[in-house]
């Protein structure tokens, strides 16, 4: 994904025929500011903008991801049902983000020429968009290049997998504790751990059991990764673990 790192040559170009169909898409409609494409998990996969907006690229999907998240388990939870898209209004602008099996899409809108033209029209319209670049990244190698799908093949004794942003919102998580509470603790043990290193910044930290162990690592600058694993504090397989985590975050 784009992360400045060395892509697969096959997924660098599918990347780049996303992007293309973003910009298009975006040309197609004055109403249409900015479109970005991401996973699940968080990463940034493509995006296109006709005005710079405030806040980074991957801040943004990270974001996204987060508030899909939230919003499809509270109405999963209160009404039985699947999300469709959630939508933010502002005084200038509209947020309009949509998940799909394998993307997430954020897109914002000039909220007057969206009004004008019907904001039905641009809901309607971006869903099948997202819907056909779902389709693409399906058939490609993005999504076994996810981290969150990287950590369950390496580690499937995993008790807990959990990627949140720095902030302590979840963005995508497999635990049996409430997503929200655990979100909240594994910020604050990230903040608090990097108060008492003092410098240098913070990569990893382990808390060790008697019978299970939780690692919390960075996994850059606007998320955190943490696993819980079964092997307690004295088990050497949790230096394993460590190294397997450490290698998956760092390619």
């Amino acid at each position: 994904m784009n992360d400045g790192k060395d892509l697969d040559p096959k997924i660098a170009k599918l990347e780049e025929d996303i992007r293309d169909l973003i910009k298009k898409k975006i040309e197609e409609s004055d109403g249409l500011l900015s479109i970005v494409i991401g996973t699940h998990g968080g990463t940034l996969i493509a995006s296109e903008y006709k005005k710079p907006i405030g806040m980074r690229e991957k801040e943004l999907t990270a974001a996204n991801s987060s508030i899909l998240f939230l919003s499809s388990k509270l109405l999963k939870n209160s009404l039985n049902q699947d999300i469709s898209y959630d939508l933010i209004a502002g005084k200038e602008k509209i947020v309009l983000s949509i998940l799909t099996e394998h993307i997430t899409l954020i897109a914002h809108l000039n909220r007057e020429l969206a009004e004008l033209e019907g904001i039905n029209t641009y809901i309607s319209s971006l869903k099948e968009f997202s819907l056909k670049l779902s389709a693409i990244v399906e058939t490609s190698g993005i999504i076994k290049e996810e981290i969150f799908v990287k950590l369950k093949r390496a580690i499937p004794n995993a008790m807990v997998i959990a990627i949140i942003t720095k902030e302590g919102m979840p963005i995508k998580v497999q635990s049996t504790m409430a997503e929200p509470m655990l979100s909240a603790m594994i910020s604050a043990l990230y903040k608090l751990s990097g108060i008492l290193l003092e410098k240098g910044g913070i990569e990893y930290t382990v808390i060790g059991g008697t019978a299970g162990s939780i690692i919390v690592h960075e996994l850059d600058e606007t998320r955190i990764l943490c696993v819980a694993v079964p092997e307690g504090a004295e088990d050497k397989k949790l230096g394993t673990y460590i190294a397997k985590i450490k290698s998956i975050v760092e390619k």
